[in-house]
């Protein structure tokens, strides 16, 4: 027993240790630097009042200023290394992976449960993990670890980290509107049966429960639904896929209980699945859409999200016993076995996408060299098919400019260029862009660069900016 306990605890510390290496690994090469990750980076590094204008309530600025925090502290005392900032941002962003998962692996929580947890918790990530999408994350994170604090009692006995817990995810995500609710009947049935201080799990419940009507609020407020185009046939065909896969790799585990070697096989294939779409050139579309389905999946890891606040519930022996039962009958080694599987799914996902965002970056700044100006992305070969070149294509139109005014901050010393999508569309606001430009500028004419006079009066609707040896020369712009 004493050796068997050991065992699982060095696993545990092997495991930290792999979480830890390849989210770091992930921020440094860019991972984040993505989508909605590209936007909140370069906007909050140029304005640290800034927030997402498209749904401007409390709710939009509460969720995405924790993880945005160091971005626009740098912005303000070191306003030319964006690439500090952009690595912050990843360290931020991953480590609401990074301390869930560490929480419950190091957690007193028995084998069954912790693996479902870890299970359950990773698989929600494996896209999210690729999109910075700060208010998921943040909610799933808040709520997996609320959830391990109320299943181990020993991690939080006064309730004091739940209180705070409670208070943050009330302006995350909108599905806390809902497991919110659920963690509150948890949080209330756990106290009913004398488990902890009435007290301190009333003022637990009344915190969780803020965030129902805060979220109604700002729902029916917001000038745009959140939720608007999320729904389409392959975003339950993701779910599908994962909850189907889920259950084949726990009844083979449970098969192959006492094959130690077939176990550890199913565990290799995990982590090389994902690994070989990095040797298969023919796959280079897969990879593409690994990313792209990270903003539609979202909605698989809400209902995780919700799974995962029903946990107290469901495990609270004085309401049900099935659960337990269930557990009980796939035993704890097909579980554990289950969850190293999907670490190493994560392990594989991670390498595989931090390999694909530090190439495509890599190429990206050399190709963006070559640009000054207000251009159109039509420009630029690599920009518009980067799958051309073998490299997956990470771009978003509205990112364009984010993308190429963080190169331009990154290389003072090159000409600056704010590069547009072929239909204009832009997160970033055209008075950001002018300024932007005209302060670039500004700047290379102090530095004493050639340029001629580009400034904000030059429109990206009707002309672009062309390279040249010493500095910029207008040009008519294709209209597409």
């Amino acid at each position: 027993m004493i050796l068997r306990k050991c065992r699982i605890e060095d696993d545990g510390t092997i495991h930290a240790v792999l979480i830890v290496f390849v989210l770091v690994v992930s921020a440094l090469a860019g991972r984040q630097f993505f989508m909605d990750g590209t936007n909140f980076i370069v906007q909050s590094f140029l304005d640290p009042f800034w927030y997402p204008g498209d749904q401007e309530t409390p709710r939009r600025f509460f969720a995405v200023v924790w993880t945005t925090a160091p971005v626009r502290l740098i912005g303000i005392f070191f306003p030319s290394h964006i690439e500090i900032a952009t690595i912050a941002y990843g360290i931020t962003t991953y480590s609401q992976i990074a301390l869930p998962l560490i929480i419950t692996i190091t957690s007193k929580l028995n084998v069954a449960t912790k693996s479902l947890i870890i299970t359950l918790f990773v698989s929600a990530t494996i896209f999210l993990a690729n999109f910075a999408a700060t208010e998921l994350l943040f909610a799933l994170s808040l709520t997996t670890l609320f959830v391990v604090y109320s299943l181990d009692a020993a991690l939080d006995p006064r309730s004091f980290r739940r209180l705070a817990i409670g208070f943050f995810l009330a302006a995350s995500y909108e599905v806390v509107a809902l497991s919110n609710v659920i963690l509150a009947i948890g949080t209330y049935a756990s106290a009913r049966h004398g488990k902890g201080s009435m007290k301190n799990r009333g003022a637990l419940v009344a915190v969780l429960l803020i965030a129902l009507p805060f979220q109604l609020i700002c729902h029916f407020s917001e000038p745009t639904v959140p939720s608007e185009g999320v729904f389409h046939w392959f975003v339950f065909a993701i779910g599908g896929v994962f909850i189907t896969g889920l259950l084949v790799a726990a009844l083979s585990f449970k098969l192959l209980e006492r094959r130690s070697f077939l176990r550890t096989v199913v565990v290799f294939v995990a982590f090389a699945i994902p690994i070989s779409l990095l040797f298969i050139p023919d796959l280079i579309g897969l990879r593409t859409r690994q990313f792209r389905f990270a903003y539609p999946s979202r909605i698989y890891s809400a209902g995780i999200t919700v799974v995962i606040a029903t946990l107290p519930i469901l495990l609270n022996h004085d309401l049900f016993l099935w659960p337990s039962r269930v557990m009980d009958w796939f035993g704890r080694r097909p579980l554990r076995d289950l969850s190293f599987a999907m670490l190493a799914g994560f392990y594989g996902v991670s390498i595989v996408a931090s390999s694909d965002a530090y190439l495509y970056r890599a190429r990206l700044e050399k190709e963006l060299s070559l640009h000054a100006g207000f251009e159109s992305v039509s420009n630029c070969a690599f920009c518009s098919q980067p799958t051309k070149f073998g490299l997956p294509d990470l771009s978003h139109p509205p990112d364009w400019p984010a993308y190429s005014m963080a190169h331009t901050l990154k290389h003072p010393e090159l000409p600056p260029v704010v590069m547009f999508s072929q239909d204009g569309s832009s997160n970033v606001s055209r008075e950001t862009i002018d300024a932007f430009m005209a302060h670039q500028v500004a700047r290379r004419k102090r530095d004493g660069a050639d340029v001629q006079d580009v400034g904000p009066s030059a429109s990206p609707a009707t002309t672009d900016l062309s390279s040249s040896k010493h500095g910029f020369t207008k040009a008519p712009m294709r209209r597409q």
